[in-house]
Formats: C-alpha cells, structure tokens, sequence
C-alpha cells in the first residue's frame, strides 16, 4: 500500500481561483473625535480545492487586531502588508528614489503585490459536502458546474481592526480644529478598485461581486457625537456648528467667544445612509447615546460600490414630485427616492433634483426595471472630489451641485449630472467592465441614456446644440490622444483622461445611434442598451459585465449589419477624420460633380496640428513616462455620409455616399426643374402673408418659402436699425445659382471638421435663415465669424439676435460675432447694432435707463448676459476700448434695478463686473502707427474713469464679506477681474491680493481662484509661494481642495516647460522720434522651437527646476505626508519623474554606540552607565584586517598638497576637514544633549615692546592668537564624516631634517617687533584633509618624510614680545590648551611615544575632552622650565629644528612656533595623554 500523501507533496491551487466569496458582513463602529472606525468583517469562502491553505484578501491602511479562520486563531499566521506605510521615503533616501515608491506603488495597484494572506490553520478541514446540502449560490459560486463533486463546506473569516485617520475611502468632515461645519463621514467611493479595501478587508479586485450585510454603529445625536470630552474639545478649539457652512463663506473665521451648540441643535438626528435596503435601525441596550443601523444588500455587487454615510442629515421625499397619473399607474412598483442632506438646504435639494424620480420611470420603461430595491437615495455631502460618488442604490452627491430656485445658472449642468447619478445604477453598478479596455462602454452608455432623457426634458434644440459644442471640443482636443480602448488603461493616470472619455464616448455612440437608425428605421442604440440589460438581468451575461466584443455582438445583432469598421476607426483608433468638399454643377448632365477628400492624413493639407499647451502639458508626460505613444498613421475613414442639398424650390433632397477611400468622387442628380425664385418675389409674397392677404391662386405657382430673421423690412425699420442689404451683384449672382447650400454630414453620424470649398457667403446665410436644424445655423455663423466685420453681417447677425424663434444658444453666438463688426472704419455698426438690442430688448422705450430686471424667461436672461460680454470685446485700432463702450458697460453696473424680481442678479452683475473689466484692458498690437498720443483732457478723462470702475469693481468683490452669494461668485469675479486688470499692466501687480484669499478661513473655491490667479500671474518662479502651494497640497484634508490644487500645479508646470510664464512687459509710451530698442539678452531660438515639442518641453522643465532646493525639499516632504491619497501620491510621484532622474542608492544610518563607564557606588556596588563620547572604532576590525607595515615609527603626514594659484586680494583662512575611520559609511547623528557651542577663543594681546620683561608683559601663561573668522572648534561627537580620499604629500627633494633634540633650549631673546608693512598674501591652498593614523613604532619620530623648511620662517620666543621683522605678515598662532594634570602627566612620559599629528593653523584651536574645555594655566617660565620633552609643540610643516632643536628650538613659546613665508601648515606635537585622549575618540 502506498504512503499517504503529505501535505506538502499535493501541489497548493492558484490563489486566484482557490475560493470565492459567497457572503461577505461588514461591522463598522464610528467615532468623530477621535477619527476611528472599528471594524469587523465576516467573509462566507466557497473553497475550490480542498487543499486550500492561503486566503489572500486586499486590505490597506487597516490595522489587523485579531483573525479567526473557522473557530481557531490565525492572528500570528497571517501576513499584511498596508501599501500607506510603504508610501513615503525611507530613511536616508532622497527625491531621486521617487521610482522605487513608485514601483510599490505600482506593485499594490496591480495587485502584484501581497497586501493580506491569512494561512488557514491545520485544524480547519476542508471536507466535501452533499449536492443535496449545497444553496444556489453555492452551486453557482463553483467553477466546476456545481455536479456535486467539486462542492466544499464553506469557511467562516472573521477579522477585526481599526482605522484610525483614514486617508483614503473614507472621508470625516466638520472635526478639524476650526471647522463650523456639521460634521460627517461618508465613502469615498472610486469606479475603480483599490478604495473599498480601505475600509474593509476584502477581495478588491473590480472582478469579484458578492452580497453583502452592513452594519452601522454610530452616535444617535449631534450631541452625542462629540460626548463630553469631544464637546470640551470643540469648545477649546472654538468649534460651533450654528455658522454658515465653509463652502458658502469667503471669511468663515471661527469666532471663539461663539456659544457652543444650542439645545436644539444637540437633539438633531444622526442618520446612517448605506447601499441597500434598511432592515433594523435600534439603539444600543448598553449605550443609550448610541444606535446600530443594518442594511442588507441582496444582489451581487463590487466591494467598490458599498456606499456608506453618516450625519445629521434630513430627508427629503422627492417621490412627491412624481406625476399623479405615473404614481396610480405604477402602484407598488414605483421606485421611492429618498434624497438626504446638511440641515438648512432641503429647499435647494427639492429645486435641485426634483425630476430624478421621473427619471427613473423613464429609465425603467425605456430599458429595464431597476435592478435594487424598491429605493434609490441621494446624499448631499461636504469636501467630495467628484461631483458624484456612484454606489449600489445609493449616490453619494457634492453638495456644490446644490442651487437655490433664485438662480439659472447651474441648472443644466446639474440637471445633467444627478441624471447620469441615476442611469449609472443601471450602467456601472449593475453592469461592470470586464476589463480596463473596456470602460469606454460603461462612461458612454451611461451618459447615452443621460443625453437621450434630457433631449425629451431640454428639448431637441438644446441637445443638438449640445452636440455640436461637444463635437467642436473633440475635434480640437483629440490630437496625440489614445484610443477609447486604450484610454480605458490610463484613466487612473491624470483626471483629464476621465474627462476626455466622458465626452468622446457618448458621442461615439451618438453617430453609432444615428447610423443605426437610418440602416433599420427604429433601432438604435437605446435598443442595444435594452438587451445589454436584459441578458445582465437574466445571467446571459456572465458576472454582470461586459466586454468590447460582447457589446459590438449585441450592436450588430440590433442592427443588423456588420460594424467591425466602424469600432476599429471609433474605439479602437483615434483622430478625427477633415473633410475637404468640393461641388460643381455640370450643367449639361444636370447634375452635381462633388469631390470629398480627407485631409488628416496629408501633413500639407490638414491644418497645423494643435500645439502644446500649459493645460495638457503634464498629462502629456504622464501618457509618455506610463509607455503610450501616439500614432503618426492617420487612416483613411470609411462609412456612410448623408449631403443634403436644398434645391432651387427649397427642396432638401439626401443622398447617401459611400466613403470608401481617402478621396471619393459622386455626381448628385439635379431634382428641380423650376428656377429659382426671386428674392423680390419672395418679399411680395411673404409682406402679403403678414398683412393677411390671399396668397392663393396665382401665387402659389411657385413654392414659398419663409424663413427666420424676416425681421425690420420696412424702410423705416431698415433705417431706425441701419440695417445693410445685398448689392445688386450679389442678387443677380444669386438668381444664376441653382441651389440655396449643400450640407455635408447632415444627419451627424460623423464626428469631424467639413468645409465646403467655393461656397459663396449668401449660401450660408440661406443656410442660416431657412434651415432649422441648430447644427446648420451653428456652423453657418462659425464661418461668418471667420469673415471680416462687414455691415451686411452685422444686420444679418442682428436680426438672428432678435428673432426669438431662434434657440438662445444661436442668438448668443450671434452677439459675439456682431462684435466683430464693431469698427472704426464701419461708424461702429457692431456696436450700435449690440447696444440698440439690448435697449429694444431690456431698456425702458425712448429711453437708455434699464428696466427693473425680469429674470423668468430663462432665454431672455441668456441673451441680457450675452450683449454685454459681446459689447466688452469691442477694441480701437490702438487696442483700447472707446470710451463710450466703458461709459455703457459702467451704467449697466450702476443702473442696475433688482427690485420686484424673483430671482437673484447675483450671476447677472457678476457678467457686467467681467466685461467692463475687460474693456478696461488694452489689446497689444504690432501695428504702432495707431497708437496717436492722448491729450491732457483725454488722460484725465481716462484716468477718472478708471478710477470710478477699480471702486465699482472692488464695492462688489468686498460684498460676500457681508452677505455671501451663492458659491461666492462676487469674491471670484473679483479675483479674475483683478487678474485680468493685472496682467494687462492696468493696475500694479500686486500677488499679495491673491495670497490672502488662500488662507484656510476661506471657501475652497475662493482658495482654488485666488492660487489659479498666483499662478497666471507667474508665482511659480517664487521659492516661497511653491513651497507654500506644496504645503496645501500635502496637508490640506479637503480631498477636493488637494485635487485641483494638484492640476493648478501642474498648469505651472507647463508654462515653466514651454516657457510662458507671466512676466510683465515693457509699455513704450508713444514717440515721434526714432527710438532703438535693444534686448540685453537675445532669446535663444534654438531652445524655444525645442520646447514647442514634448521631448524639449520636459527637457526644459528639468533643466529650470531640477536644480531648485525649495521645491526638491518640498516635494520630499510632500512624499512624507500622512494626508495624501493614494491617487495624490501617485500624481506626486509623476511630477517628481519629470523633474529628478531616478538613482539605485539606499543610505543606511545607524547610531554610533557609546563608552561604558563604571562608578564605585560604595559598598561593593558599581554602576554602569553610558558616557558622552562615542565609539568611532570598531572594537573588532569588519571583514580582513589591513597589514601593518613593518617599520616602526610615528605615522606619516597625509594632507592634500596646496593648489598653485594667483594670490587673492586678501588672505582667506582655511577650513579644516577631519577624517576619522568609522563603522558606518554615514555621518551619525550624535544626541542633541553632547552639542555644547565651540569654546571662544580670546582676543590676541598685544606684542611686548622690546624694554619689557616677559614676568612684566600683562599676557596669560600661555600666548593666544585669535584665529580668522572662519575658524571654529567641532565637538568631539561630531568630528565623524564620511569617508575622503586623501592625498599624501611626497617627500621633498632636500635634506630630510634630523631628529629633535630633547634637551631644553634657553629664553631666546625678544625678537624685534613686527614689520608694520604686511607683505603680499600667499596663495590660497586647497583645504588640507588630515587623517590621523594609528602609530606603529616609536623609532623615527620625527624624521620620517619631513619637508624642507621655509627659507624666510621665524620663531617666536618663550615670552611671546612680539615677531621677527623678516616674518612678511602677522603670525597666525594656533591655540593649545591644555589642563596641568596632563601636562604633570607629559612630564615623565618619554619624548619618543609623542604623537605627531599635521593640522592647519587655522582651525585646531582647543582640545574638547568630553564636551569640556579645559584651559592650560601654567606661566611660560614653568613651561620653558619643563623642557621639550613634556610639552606640546608646534612649527611649521618642513621647518628645521635649527634653533636649538627640541621642543622649545629658538625661543618658541611653550613649544610654539612661528614659521615665516606665509607657511600655513603646521605640525602639531603632543604628549602621550593626549594621544590616548584622542585614541579613545576613534582617532588612529
């Protein structure tokens, strides 16, 4: 019988497929003060293979306190690893190892990396279980196909821990010391994975659903969130909830003196807000000050999308605004949508999302029925970084979206985004991308159904015009991009990619829809969204999501038709395709001869491609260091393409064309066989249709056609207006054509750039006027507007201005071309045409004061805003504004009337406070031959107008101080009004302004204006500002603050690299004469081509600032932020790879150990303890000891030899490096307690005259030389550096010197005083490096390698009277100190164990024994007395013992002496105590 099978000999199962999750319960336990949450999570484990041992989950920023695996302990066998620890620099690393976070950064993302591994215990046995016993789930969770030999008892994991301060998925508003907002918590939930296991363990891969059970404990009321000590705290920190919240404040300064909570608002109801459905909300029978809410959520979602929130929200019903008939119809399957908010805001939540519970009426009768509960849930919270946080039946909303009903403006945008809220919970929670690539379809469908639904509630107009703006940007901003597929990989890597697939893909899917329709005649791709959903709903989908080549499957099944090219060019490929037509009508076959060519993919015919901007340069470089690369093929595109050309009866007639290459040529049949009509005719009969004449019978033999802008055709109109017609040529050109205009594309179902070749400008105009679809009339004035102002235009514009008929959206670009037209040479038409508008329209009849304001029409209110912008761009041939434009702009601010209107003007004056700061600007021109020099009455008339428009502008900008606006659009306008004003040189530049409004006190939008502002302005050349901005960055808690922060810093970036930074120009005032300008620094061409591409923009962008300390040290500590997300990190780390090239270097640092020291207590009791010097020799020699060399003797001079060079002007003293062997390759940090300050040298006495006796002379026992300023003395503790190389200095050529003599010499006599002239100052060596080494034989002192001395050296004498007039300038005398106990010690110790160190006379100037300075006191008599042997000497480097040898040779003081010749180097002699005083420090 064979031996049972060991553990270890059957292979482990692939961690990947060894389990599933069946269940998962999650335990939360919040607390505000402090920020905790304490968790538990049970996970249900399907096993896959009975011999599983490893579970290996995602959990990051946890701290694990206790694992069970079934009912046995697996804490100590479990592994975890938390990515937020591993985040930062390690120590001793700077910013050039950016790339090894990176790549643990990298390694967790991708899940390469383990985060937690629990090691299931012997004990739990996986054993198989009964098909019979097995649930559905269980079966379904197998792999296998569930025929019951594969099905295993599950395993219970349990796993409790604590997050304390989370820095990611969860996010804690209202504690932070000065915040007055009510505080709250909430998910911070991403549409990627790696968020939910910030919160709890999990498998957190994008790919793995399952159900979950929540449950929540948390405080019952606000007053029991902060309890007694977080109330005592609040209280110290001056926190009171009754101020207006922060986003709605400029100055929210938290005043300290403010009562604390009131009772009322201490009994405000906490809420708990969870995905799923609420089945228990009771109190704690142990707590009575708090409550446990569970949720259950019964279908299978992404950890990711568990939304939680918690605060004292109040709830509004928004089912209340469904409609009567829809609530009757639907019965108990209507959907209930409950929306929560802060309290004080429920009337801006019902005006903000009233219609969304029609939108889901709408979505379940189109698509589907709601795939969760009977429910969907809003909250509306502080501080989120998306505008919407999407999660299973529940959306966690910024509460920026919000709006009171007194204003329009973010009516659409909102409406918009709370739409696509709702359309996600069908596409994106319940039908998830299989992979990256395909996350395209996910963004794209979601805001599909978002666009179709709003096209029913805005109308057809609006969603046209919508598309066609959108279909603009795409053109200009999808150059050097990636493909929708491949985008899907770098959505995480820059917020712009999120941004771009956002409005790509709808519009893909748009022309998707379009083509269907016009192949099948009613299916589109609503009805491919259908049956995406209800293969999802009845698991014809696997996992509930979806891939690109399931999606083209169920397109095409729709359709019907093969749409294999049309994803390859759309979702796979990127650009835009440019279409250059050109018609001709061959008048003998009757037809139309048109010629389309593509023009992308010829480089001398597309347009120039879009350059680099500031905005993108960042995520350019991002694509680039992450490996994307754009293509340089530019396909030809292929597909259908309807042109409609409306013939001479008015007809528009489609034709289909095939475009199958990149040059296509049709010939079009012409349909009419009638002329064209007159427009004289057409006058006649459309005056007989207004004045209510008959237009049958003879009239009606030809087709009548009426168009829009039939407006001011009297004379008298024509001449109130001034309004200009056709010339007679024009006519008769037009009476020869044979059809009014041609349209490419005219059912959208391309996304590209046309233009018609030779088509005359009466063609658009007849496009314009008679056609009503919004796209035509958009691209028709979008060519007008490239045409020069001309009267004709401006009258044809006016008249679209002022027919209602027309969408506003029309009317408003027509304003701002009628701008165009506002000219000199023209009698200012445009100008009298914008201002007669808007008195026509807004102004009291007869007469230029404006009416009281009437906001209801929302499209008159659009265009009351649009003239005034238009009027703002009219400028002189001098590139000024002309006073009467600024005098009408400054009246509308003054006269203006709110009274009786119902809703706020706030938006309106901001829009008049923009344009008139625009007038005030100056447009540079290169033509100076328009810039005549103003008179002293114009000067003073434009400087009193100045004046009066900088108080108007800074009466509003101060308003929000008092009585804030909604988002504080006065103090923004302010701030970008300033701006403009500044850079245009109109006012002085002053960033102060800004800098104030970034303080914290102040709402984040204000924040974000004012560090935008700083950045135009060109701030980021300021060290401090940068590090100012980094400092946000990396601590402020907002994590919508931090974000966009982010990208201004960026945006710097950018201009730092293309080199457009603000910097002010020089004004040249107007002159008569010749005037020369010459540029001191001529710009280098070369280099500013190169930046204009990627490569030489981030080539200048590290050359500019990789060299900058301030922003290296900032970004260093930025890494070592404990507030940075994971995103923020990462957007960090990018910048740091454009700015640092990455080193492979780790420096280690270790404490260097201490001397013992024993102390006799008494009693036979020692103690030890620690000293303060510190061990710098290793007691046992690392590795292989070095040979000794075998002759004995004192160690040789290594110092680095002086460095010719010309003599300085004046003599510079040396610093000395000493280098001392340790065992660490670092220099150790010593205890801040050893520092003690260098000692203070004191001031050199002066020279004895010649007629004094040395007992006489008033100097201390031992002369003193003040060293230079440069000098001073290191501690002991610090004299370890890192290791030099040093150079050892050759013998000399000469006579080596003899050996001391250890006899004592006798007084020499006083030398003559010093010369008075100092001679010229030597040349300044290179800094001697000394490295004292260990002696290894007392034989050969001091004779070993000595140099030759100098030829002009002198000693100085035993009473220090003064120096030898040969001696060329003053003697510099090095310090020595040392205490009479060694010097007693020195004195019966032999003269051959001295140790004979080479130092620099400028910087040994005291000997530190143990931190302490101790001062020699003995008289130069007792030294001369003591002879050589027992004191220290010093001479100069090379010099010979040649008066009297020894020691004392020549009269040296206390063995000092003084070499001439400007030597600088010396050699230092001391005592065998002091040898080992300096052994015991490390020295050898």
């Amino acid at each position: 019988m064979a031996p049972a099978a060991t553990m270890d000999d059957v292979p482990e199962p692939d961690t990947s497929t060894a389990f599933t999750i069946l269940k998962q319960k999650v335990e939360l336990d919040f607390s505000f003060f402090p920020r905790r949450v304490k968790g538990k999570t049970t996970i249900d484990i399907q096993p896959q293979d009975e011999h599983l041992r490893y579970i290996q989950l995602n959990c990051r920023q946890l701290d694990i306190t206790s694992v069970r695996v079934g009912s046995y302990n697996a804490t100590k066998s479990t592994y975890h690893c938390d990515l937020y620890k591993r985040l930062n620099l390690r120590p001793g690393s700077d910013i050039h190892q950016h790339h090894l976070v990176k790549k643990r950064l990298t390694d967790h993302t991708d899940l390469r990396e383990l985060e937690l591994e629990i090691t299931v215990p012997p004990a739990v046995k996986i054993r198989r279980m009964n098909p019979e016993d097995a649930t559905a789930d269980q079966v379904a969770a197998t792999t296998f196909g569930g025929d019951g030999e594969n099905l295993y008892t599950p395993v219970k994991v349990e796993i409790e821990y604590v997050l304390e301060n989370p820095r990611d998925g969860l996010q804690f508003v209202g504690v932070e010391d000065g915040d007055a907002r009510y505080p709250h918590a909430y998910t911070r939930n991403s549409p990627y994975p790696g968020t939910a296991s910030c919160l709890f363990p999990c498998v957190d891969d994008g790919n793995t659903k399952c159900i979950f059970d929540i449950s929540v404990r948390y405080p019952r009321t606000l007053g029991d969130v902060y309890g007694k000590s977080g109330l005592a705290g609040a209280r110290a920190n001056g926190i009171s909830l009754s101020r207006s919240p922060k986003a709605d404040s400029v100055m929210s300064d938290v005043d300290e003196d403010m009562a604390d909570l009131t009772e009322e608002e201490k009994t405000l109801e906490m809420s708990v807000i969870c995905s799923g459905e609420l089945t228990d909300d009771i109190c704690d029978p142990n707590d009575p000050t708090r409550k446990t809410a569970s949720f259950t959520c019964a279908v299978p979602v992404l950890p990711q999308h568990v939304g939680i929130a918690v605060g004292p929200f109040n709830h509004v019903d928004l089912s209340e605004y469904r409609d009567t008939q829809d609530d009757e119809r639907l019965g108990s399957n209507a959907i209930r949508v409950h929306a929560f908010c802060l309290p004080g805001r429920e009337d801006e939540v019902r005006n903000s999302a009233m219609i969304l519970a029609r939108t889901l009426d709408s979505f379940t009768e189109v698509y589907q029925s709601y795939p969760f509960e009977k429910a969907y849930k809003l909250a509306f919270v502080d501080d989120l970084d998306y505008d919407v946080a999407h999660s299973a039946s529940f959306s966690i909303c910024s509460s920026r979206l919000l709006f009171p009903e007194t204003i329009w403006e973010p009516l659409e945008n909102t409406t918009r985004i709370l739409v696509h809220a709702v359309a996600s919970q069908w596409i994106g929670i319940n039908v998830t991308p299989q992979r990256p690539r395909d996350q395209w379809i996910i963004v794209g469908a979601s805001w599909f159904m978002a666009e179709l639904y709003l096209r029913d509630l805005f109308g057809r107009n609006d969603h046209r015009f919508r598309q066609k703006m959108n279909v603009d940007k795409i053109l200009k901003l999808d150059v050097r991009r990636p493909s929708l597929s491949i985008l899907g990989e770098y959505m995480t890597v820059d917020p712009g990619e999120a941004e771009f697939m956002a409005l790509k893909a709808p519009m893909v899917l748009a022309i998707l829809h379009n083509r269907l329709v016009k192949q099948s005649g009613r299916n589109g791709v609503d009805r491919c969204l259908w049956r995406l959903l209800f293969n999802a709903r009845n698991e014809k989908l696997p996992n509930g999501m979806i891939t690109t080549e399931g999606f083209q499957e169920i397109c095409e099944k729709v359709g019907h038709q093969k749409l294999g090219t049309f994803f390859q060019q759309w979702v796979y490929g990127s650009g835009c395709p440019t279409f250059e037509c050109h018609p001709v009508f061959n008048k003998k076959k009757q037809v139309i001869q048109l010629t389309i060519k593509q023009t992308q993919a010829d480089p001398t015919l597309r347009p120039e491609e879009r350059p680099l901007n500031a905005n993108d340069l960042v995520r350019e470089g991002k694509e680039k260091a992450n490996g994307f690369r754009p293509s340089t093929e530019w396909p030809a595109f292929v597909g259908p393409m309807t042109i409609r050309i409306h013939e001479a009866d008015g007809t528009p007639y489609e034709h289909i064309v095939d475009i199958n290459s990149s040059t296509v040529k049709v010939e079009i049949p012409y349909n009419t066989k009638y002329k064209r009509l007159k427009k004289s005719r057409r006058d006649k009969e459309r005056l007989a249709a207004a004045a209510g004449l008959d237009t049958t019978g003879d009239t009606q033999e030809d087709a009548i056609i009426y168009m829009l802008g039939d407006l001011f055709e009297t004379r008298e109109e024509m001449q109130e207006w001034r309004i200009s017609e056709w010339s007679q040529e024009d006519e008769a050109r037009m009476d020869q054509e044979f059809y009014e205009w041609i349209r490419v594309d005219a059912d959208f179902e391309w996304i590209c750039r046309t233009n018609i070749n030779e088509m005359p400008a009466y063609m658009y105009v007849s496009q314009l006027q008679q056609d009503k679809d919004v796209m035509a009339q958009a691209e028709s004035i979008q060519w007008l507007a490239l045409k020069e102002g001309h009267p004709l235009i401006s009258s044809i514009l006016l008249k679209t201005l002022m027919d209602s008929r027309y969408f506003h959206g029309i009317r408003t670009m027509a304003a701002n071309v009628i701008a165009s037209s506002a000219r000199k040479q023209l009698d200012w038409i445009g100008f009298f045409h914008l201002k007669k508008a808007f008195q026509e329209l807004y102004c009291i009849p007869g007469s230029p004061m404006t009416r009281s304001n009437d906001f209801s029409d929302r499209a008159a209110y659009i265009i009351q805003c649009a003239i005034p912008k238009a009027i703002a761009r009219i400028k002189g041939a001098d590139g000024k504004a002309p006073m009467f434009v600024k005098r009408f702009l400054l009246d509308l601010i003054r006269y203006n009337d709110n009274r009786g209107n119902e809703y706020s003007d706030d938006f309106y004056l901001s829009t008049l406070m923009l344009a008139l700061a625009q007038s005030l600007t100056i447009t540079r021109t290169h033509d100076t031959t328009h810039r005549p020099q103003l008179s002293f009455q114009e000067e003073n008339e434009e400087f009193e107008f100045l004046k009066k428009a900088l108080e108007e502008l800074g009466r509003h900008r101060r308003l929000d101080e008092w009585i804030p606006t909604y988002q504080n659009i006065y103090t923004i306008t302010g701030l970008e009004c300033a701006l403009m004003l500044m850079k245009n040189q109109v006012t002085p530049l002053k960033p102060s302004e800004f800098l104030q409004y970034t303080r914290r006190v102040n709402a984040d939008n204000v924040r974000l204006k004012a560090w935008d502002c700083l950045v135009q302005v060109g701030m980021i050349k300021n060290d401090s500002v940068v590090k100012y901005m980094i400092n946000e960055i990396s601590t402020d808690r907002s994590p919508y603050f931090r974000a966009n922060l982010l990208r201004t810093f960026e945006v710097a970036l950018g201009q730092v690299a293309l080199g457009d930074v603000f910097k002010l120009e020089r004004i040249v005032a107007p002159t008569t004469s010749l005037v020369i300008e010459q540029e001191d620094v001529l710009p280098d061409r070369g280099e500013e081509v190169a930046r204009r591409k990627l490569e030489g923009a981030l080539r200048g962008l590290r050359a500019d600032l990789s060299g900058n300390e301030t922003l290296r040290e900032a970004l260093t500590k930025a890494l070592q932020s404990t507030t940075l997300s994971v995103r923020d990190v990462a957007e960090v780390l990018e910048i740091c790879a454009m700015l640092y090239t990455p080193v492979n270097k780790a420096m280690v640092v270790f404490k260097i150990p201490k001397y013992w020291k024993a102390e006799h207590l008494g009693n036979a009791v020692m103690r030890f303890y620690h000293s303060d010097r510190y061990r710098t020799k290793p007691s046992k020699p690392y590795g292989k000891p070095e040979e000794q060399p075998a002759a004995a003797g004192p160690p040789k001079l290594q110092i680095a030899p002086p460095q010719a060079q010309e003599a300085p002007a004046a003599p510079k003293p040396l610093g000395l490096k000493l280098k001392f062997k340790t065992s660490s390759a670092t220099e150790p940090k010593p205890p801040t307690d050893t520092l003690r300050p260098a000692p203070v040298v004191p001031t050199p006495k002066p020279a004895v005259s010649p007629g004094t006796t040395p007992s006489a002379a008033p100097t201390p026992s031992i002369p003193t030389v003040a060293p230079s300023a440069a000098s001073h003395t290191v501690p002991a503790s610090r004299l370890v550096v890192p290791p030099q190389p040093t150079t050892t200095l050759p013998p000399p050529a000469s006579k080596p010197e003899p050996a001391v003599s250890p006899k004592p010499s006798p007084p020499a006599p006083n030398p003559a005083p010093a010369s008075s002239t100092p001679a010229a100052p030597p040349a300044k060596p290179a800094t001697p490096v000394i490295r004292l080494s260990k002696p290894t034989s007392n034989t050969n002192a001091t004779t070993s390698n000595k140099p030759a001395k100098p030829q002009n050296s002198t000693v100085v004498n035993h009473n220090n009277a003064g120096m030898s007039s040969s001696s060329p300038r003053p003697r510099k005398v090095v310090i020595l100190r040392l205490p009479p106990a060694q010097l007693a010690r020195m004195r019966d110790s032999p003269s051959n164990n001295r140790l004979t160190p080479h130092a620099s006379n400028t910087a040994t100037n005291s000997i530190v024994n143990g931190g302490h300075k101790r001062k020699a006191e003995n008289s130069p008599e007792g030294a001369a007395q003591r002879g050589p042997k027992r004191q220290a000497s010093v001479e100069p480097l090379g010099s010979t013992s040649a008066a009297g040898g020894g020691g004392g040779g020549g009269g040296g003081v206390n063995g000092f002496s003084a070499g001439g010749g400007g030597s600088r180097i010396v050699r230092l002699r001391i005592g065998r105590a002091n040898a080992e005083v300096l052994r015991g420090r490390g020295v050898e």
